[in-house]
């Protein structure tokens, strides 16, 4: 059943009545806001699609690389990754501490609630979203090539073929 909704689903995106590069743009975009630490994702890629001058339809199904079983480890990766690229101006939470944080959010009011998010969670802001941004950029690119190429190739081929 998977396997068969992505191959429809890439089937749909390799011929969708765009250029490669629009696609490939579009693709780029939705991998890219994927990594962010925000809620809404695709919504940022829309704006980035359409900025960008790329395939808005292509960035969508992208940023669902983000999920809720993907969240948290995608971000716990890119605040280590902030970290370890600014080691010494923030201090270091464990994964398991940021699990306890989140349990602890979730049992007080609303006022106890923001102390806790403006005392820890501040601190943690940097090198996360330094470490979302790289890991995005990361991703992105080479996820523009990649896929860029497989279009140009696949639209050569079929033009043959004609």
């Amino acid at each position: 059943m998977l396997g068969s909704n992505l191959k429809q689903w890439l089937h749909r995106m390799i011929h969708l009545n765009e250029s490669p590069y629009r696609i490939a743009m579009g693709c780029s975009c939705g991998i890219f806001c994927s990594a962010l630490p925000i809620f809404g994702q695709t919504f940022i890629a829309i704006i980035f699609s359409r900025i960008l001058k790329a395939s808005v339809i292509a960035s969508i199904p992208w940023t669902w690389i983000s999920n809720p079983l993907t969240t948290l480890p995608m971000w716990y990766g890119g605040y280590r990754l902030g970290i370890w690229i600014m080691p010494s101006k923030h201090k270091s939470l464990s994964y398991t501490e940021i699990q306890t944080l989140i349990q602890d959010l979730n049992q007080m009011d609303l006022v106890k609630g923001l102390s806790l998010l403006s005392t820890e969670f501040w601190e943690a802001l940097q090198p996360l979203w330094l470490g979302t941004v790289v890991m995005g950029l990361a991703m992105a690119l080479p996820s523009f090539i990649i896929i860029y190429k497989v279009l140009v190739r696949r639209r050569q081929k079929r033009m043959v073929n004609y």
